[in-house]
């Protein structure tokens, strides 16, 4: 395919134009597969697999293909693509379904369906997304051309697709989508693809982004029906950002915010998690100067908003904030508040820099299941914590997770805030506990003293745990810090 090119002409401009598309290609494959595989990790390894593999395989089989075949295979492989990008959740889904039910009926972990599923998408991936890059290097220098020099044009293409990252997304996903064809099919007619046949692929590839978000929509509201049971009416939001892809999921019943993929808060009529952790630290408290780590719905706002001077709302995506603010407005009620800020900003770094002090600190990030999250939930996290709560201030923070039982994720967590905090208490609600900790100058209540704070009708089911009887139930857990999240994340 190259060998007519001279190497600093059209073979070295096809070998630019592979990088940067193949960075715009890797940047969108990982983010369907986190929806998918509904773990960024997981799904960054699992494609850092296939590229990995996909490098023997194109050294392997670059001198065996013909150029015509090539420029034959290059539009297919746009179109597999394309498809591919669609086809990860649902295909994620029923292929790890029933792998997960015969387990079951083998008394075998419901894991061997993730497991099963990862690897026909590694393959997919493989085959489909990444391996048509890698014979592009070992034919130009085999052409003829320097190998450092094809090495440093190919990178100065990547380093060009991956600043184009940013600039695409801002715009919209379809935007990025858009950029990701035109660079490959400016690719396919470099290396000699007939201008029709890239003509048409151009017309095939534009019908395929104006579509996008409705096929997008209907896969998803297919794959949450199934995946959760629920039943999903409309998406009235979605969202792709650099750090999730947002959906509003309405049904009959009620609405819900997953971010990729993972159900983050559906509406509760009660606000039980809302109240226990903020109203009633708040109410200790009297009138505290919140900071809300983290956004969610924000009903934890609407709880408190009455009667606390101010909440500074902090989380990283403003997407978020700005969807929770509009589709929850019966639980957060920001639009009738006036004493709330918003500091699009990442929980660390913001409690890192900043000055001030807050009174009471609320934890409302997803649960740590995933290595960027679970940052949050170690011993060096909770000393940025601690340093920015006022005198007597509480910084109360929750786990869903039973503190009895073979799962240590609730008991390693304690452990790691009674690590930090000097002083501290910890409400337990059914399979729920909620720890409020603080500085010298906090005061432990008693037990009937506690009790007596929680509003009446909710005090069913609660049970205090003082600071004595805590740490003799966490004796020997594990430390959480930034070294070994890994043992809050896969417990």
């Amino acid at each position: 395919m190259f060998s007519a090119l001279r190497p600093a002409t059209r073979g070295e401009g096809s070998l630019f134009l592979a990088g940067v598309n193949l960075m715009l290609l890797n940047f969108l494959m990982v983010q369907h597969a986190a929806v998918a595989i509904r773990q960024a990790e997981v799904a960054v390894i699992i494609f850092s697999l296939a590229y990995f593999l996909v490098l023997s395989l194109g050294y392997a089989v670059s001198d065996r293909l013909s150029p015509a075949l090539l420029r034959a295979l290059l539009p297919l492989f746009l179109g597999a693509q394309l498809l591919l990008l669609l086809a990860l959740q649902p295909l994620q889904y029923l292929l790890a379904a029933p792998v997960a039910r015969w387990a079951a009926r083998h008394a075998l972990p419901a894991l061997l369906g993730d497991i099963a599923a990862g690897a026909v998408l590694c393959v997919l991936l493989t085959v489909c997304a990444t391996s048509l890059y890698a014979v592009f290097l070992p034919r130009l220098t085999a052409a003829g051309a320097g190998l450092r020099r094809c090495y440093s044009v190919e990178v100065a293409g990547s380093l060009l697709g991956l600043l184009l990252v940013p600039v695409l997304a801002a715009v919209s996903h379809e935007a990025l989508l858009a950029g990701y064809c035109a660079v490959f099919l400016a690719l396919a007619r470099s290396v000699g693809v007939g201008r029709w046949l890239v003509g048409a692929t151009a017309l095939a590839a534009a019908a395929y982004i104006a579509g996008f978000s409705a096929a997008d929509r209907a896969i998803a509201r297919w794959c949450y029906t199934r995946i959760y049971g629920w039943e999903v009416t409309a998406l009235p939001f979605v969202s792709y950002t650099p750090y999730h892809k947002i959906e509003i999921a309405s049904g009959p019943a009620q609405s819900r915010l997953l971010l990729n993929g993972r159900r983050q808060f559906a509406t509760d009529p009660s606000r039980a998690y809302a109240y226990y952790v903020a109203e009633f630290p708040a109410r200790l408290l009297g009138a505290p100067h919140v900071a809300l780590l983290g956004c969610g719905s924000m009903s934890t706002v609407g709880l408190i908003g009455d009667f606390v001077p101010s909440i500074r709302i902090v989380d990283l995506d403003e997407q978020v904030f700005s969807a929770s603010r509009t589709h929850f407005q019966a639980f957060n009620r920001l639009d009738s508040l006036r004493n709330w800020t918003f500091t699009p900003n990442d929980a660390k770094n913001f409690l890192a820099n900043s000055a001030e002090s807050f009174d009471l600190i609320l934890h409302d990030i997803p649960p740590a299941r995933s290595r960027q999250v679970a940052l949050t939930y170690t011993e060096e996290f909770f000393r940025l914590v601690l340093a920015r709560l006022s005198p007597g201030g509480i910084f109360s923070i929750s786990s869903l997770t039973p503190l009895a039982g073979d799962l240590h994720y609730s008991r390693r967590l304690l452990a790691t805030l009674g690590r930090v905090f000097p002083h501290y208490f910890v409400l337990v609600r059914h399979d729920s506990c909620y720890f409020y900790g603080g500085g010298a100058g906090l005061r432990e209540p008693t037990g009937a003293e506690l009790l007596a704070a929680v509003a009446p009708g909710r005090r069913h089911g609660v049970k205090f745990y003082s600071r004595a009887q805590i740490e003799a139930l966490v004796a020997g857990e594990k430390i959480v810090t930034i070294s070994n999240v890994g043992d809050l994340i896969y417990d």
